[in-house]
């Protein structure tokens, strides 16, 4: 088939080599530029294994309009505005681009994330104008960057459609892409949901250990160790791990779009919006852990040089989506305090070039994100260069051996 990807970020370029490895003819459309520069030479902006495994033998053309295609699959961002209302603005200016092109039975799926009811409320009435018989479909896009078993060409789907042939035909053409099952559900909004509820499944998980964490560490119990034990129980448990907040394009901005929808159709999400406030604040609690150390070491927030390791919201990936690293920098920085940045995946925007010359510059240090190059070090280095303090807001680090060399540990809920 001949097919438009449009955007071509973390969903839609893995997705168009996927489709391209599969023997179909496909265009990559983005307004980026540089991306598009990127990609017709051959090459990624994107540093996953699985796609420079991809681009050793698939290319695809990328251009910044949208041509006509049997298939065109929208994956631009829906992101949040300032006042956390759900902002699909990409995605309506990429369906007029498909409707000013399409012609009769071609399919468009949008993949982008979206509360229940976008594809009949907005997306539909933009093609109905055209007045061709279009095919409509969500397949809610999964993808989780820097994994190493789970990829866009074994992970799972499903797709729902405006009507069945619609679902048919969006079910056929995944089927030809991905390695995995392709399931088919009845209602287009079926399928809308299926991608909000995944992650706000996940979020008010972590805003349950998040604020679990915080009741244990008052209680002087290690809370790495409850989830530990409680981890044993081979059902009715599934470990989720609290930490310095919730980052990425998913699990910080999906709930958002299902609270909003629920305020529109009379009802009030209070669990949902519990959960994103517990995880919005938890930069503000990592920021009051740190100040309640530097207190009990006699040591001021500002003048004590402060080392932030982690820009990413996860570990081993250049990806600072919706990062929390940034809200806790922008706090100190609000009280004064003298930092020193580090991420070993986002070089530019370190103050420093490596993890030695991290060490030596800081006398308290905050792991942000538990990339593997802070798990594996070796611990004599924090003693070497005079460090006071490490706050652990991962919890990836071994407590026991920094306390053995009379550094002071926290963790969230560990102390």
């Amino acid at each position: 088939m001949n097919i438009s990807v449009i955007g071509l970020g973390y969903v839609g370029f893995p997705l168009a080599l996927q489709a391209a490895s599969k023997g179909h003819n496909v265009v990559g459309v983005e307004k980026n530029l540089g991306i598009i520069y990127t990609v017709n030479k051959g090459e990624t902006h994107l540093d996953e294994e699985f796609i420079h495994d991809l681009l050793s033998n698939t290319k695809i053309q990328a251009q910044d309009k949208v041509e006509n295609s049997d298939a065109y699959i929208i994956c631009v961002p829906t992101p949040v505005t300032k006042t956390k209302l759900p902002d699909l603005g990409l995605v309506k200016k990429a369906t007029e681009e498909v409707a000013e092109i399409i012609q009769d039975n071609q399919l468009v799926v949008i993949e982008s994330t979206i509360y229940p009811g976008v594809c009949e409320e907005i997306v539909k009435p933009i093609l109905d104008k055209t007045g061709k018989k279009y095919l409509l479909a969500h397949c809610p896009e999964r993808i989780n960057p820097g994994d190493k078993k789970w990829n866009v060409g074994n992970i799972p789907r499903v797709v729902g459609g405006l009507d069945n042939e619609s679902t048919e035909k969006a079910k056929r053409l995944y089927e030809s892409i991905i390695d995995a099952e392709i399931v088919g559900v009845s209602q287009i909004k079926a399928a809308e949901a299926t991608k909000i509820l995944e992650n706000t499944f996940r979020d008010v998980n972590i805003a349950f250990v998040n604020e679990m964490a915080q009741s244990f560490y008052r209680m002087g119990i290690d809370f790495a160790e409850v989830i530990k034990g409680s981890s044993t129980k081979p059902f009715g448990f599934m470990a989720h791990y609290p930490g310095v907040g919730v980052g990425g394009h998913c699990i910080a901005v999906d709930p958002y779009y299902m609270i909003e929808k629920g305020k529109a159709s009379g009802f009030d999400h209070e669990f949902l919006t519990l959960a994103r406030k517990i995880n919005s604040n938890m930069p503000i609690y990592t920021v009051k852990l740190i100040q309640n150390e530097l207190n009990e070491l006699e040591l001021p927030i500002k003048g004590t040089k402060i080392g932030i390791y982690g820009l990413s919201y996860k570990p081993d990936v250049a990806d600072e989506r919706e990062s929390p690293s940034y809200n806790v920098i922008k706090r100190l920085r609000n009280r004064s305090a003298d930092l020193v940045i580090y991420d070993p995946y986002m070089k530019n925007e370190s103050d420093v070039e490596g993890l030695n010359e991290f060490f030596k510059e800081a006398e308290c240090i905050v792991v942000c994100t538990a990339h593997s190059e802070i798990k594996n070090i070796d611990y004599d280095i924090l003693k070497k260069n005079n460090v006071k303090l490490v706050v652990d807001g991962r919890n990836c680090l071994n407590k026991e051996e920094i306390n053995k060399l009379g550094i002071r540990y926290v963790g969230v809920g560990r102390k």
